[in-house]
C-alpha cells in the first residue's frame, strides 16, 4: 500500500506542476508580473484573482515537493522506530504550518486579495496539519494506531482536493477562452 501512496504523491505533484505551467503559459502577457510585479500590476479584481491563484498553485507545488522530499528523508533515518515516527509527523506538521504562513505572506507582500482558492487551500492545509498532529500524538507519543488506517487515504484525498481547487481557475479560464474563440 505504501507504493500506492508514493505513486499517488508523485502523480499529484506532476498534476500540480502542469497547473503552474498552464497558468504561466495561458497568461503569457502577465508572466513577468506574476513573478515580479508589484501592487501596480493589480488593477482589477480579475488581476487579483489570477495572481492569488498563481501564488496558491506555486506554493502548493513547492511545499508538496518539499514535504515529500522531507518525508522520504525522515523515513530513511537509521534510528529507533518510535523516534522516526515522532520526527516524521513533527516535520510534516511544521512544513504544513510553513506553507500556510508562506501563502499568507505571499498575498500580503504581493498586495492581492485572498481569494476562495487560497482560503480553501488553507482549510485543507489546516485539516492536514490537524491530522498529522493527531498522528504525532497518537502514534508518536501514545503508541496508538487509531487513525493509522484512515491517515493514508485521507491524505491522498485531501491532496487531490487541493489539486482540484488549484486547477479549477485555470480550467475555467481555458474553457472561457475556448468558448470565445468558437463564438
Amino acid at each position: 500500500m505504501n507504493e500506492f501512496y508514493i505513486v499517488a504523491g508523485w502523480g499529484i505533484r506532476f498534476l500540480e506542476l502542469i497547473v503552474v505551467l498552464f497558468v504561466i503559459f495561458s497568461f503569457r502577457k502577465h508572466s513577468f508580473s506574476l513573478f515580479f510585479g508589484g501592487k501596480s500590476s493589480l488593477k482589477t479584481p480579475a488581476d487579483h484573482k489570477m495572481h492569488s491563484c498563481f501564488l496558491t498553485a506555486l506554493a502548493v507545488l513547492v511545499f508538496h515537493a518539499i514535504s515529500g522530499s522531507l518525508a522520504t528523508y525522515m523515513l530513511d533515518i537509521e534510528a529507533d522506530n518510535q523516534l522516526v515516527i515522532k520526527l516524521y509527523y513533527f516535520v510534516i506538521v511544521c512544513t504544513t504550518a510553513a506553507y500556510a504562513a508562506t501563502l499568507y505572506l505571499l498575498h500580503v507582500i504581493r498586495g492581492c486579495y485572498f481569494t476562495r482558492v487560497a482560503r480553501y487551500s488553507l482549510y485543507i492545509t489546516l485539516f492536514l496539519m490537524l491530522l498529522n498532529a493527531a498522528q504525532l500524538l497518537l502514534r508518536g507519543y501514545l503508541g496508538n494506531e487509531l487513525l493509522y488506517s484512515i491517515y493514508g487515504p485521507a491524505t491522498v484525498i485531501a491532496n487531490l482536493c487541493e489539486w482540484l481547487i488549484v486547477a479549477k481557475y485555470p480550467f475555467y479560464k481555458f474553457m472561457e477562452t475556448r468558448i470565445r474563440q468558437e463564438a
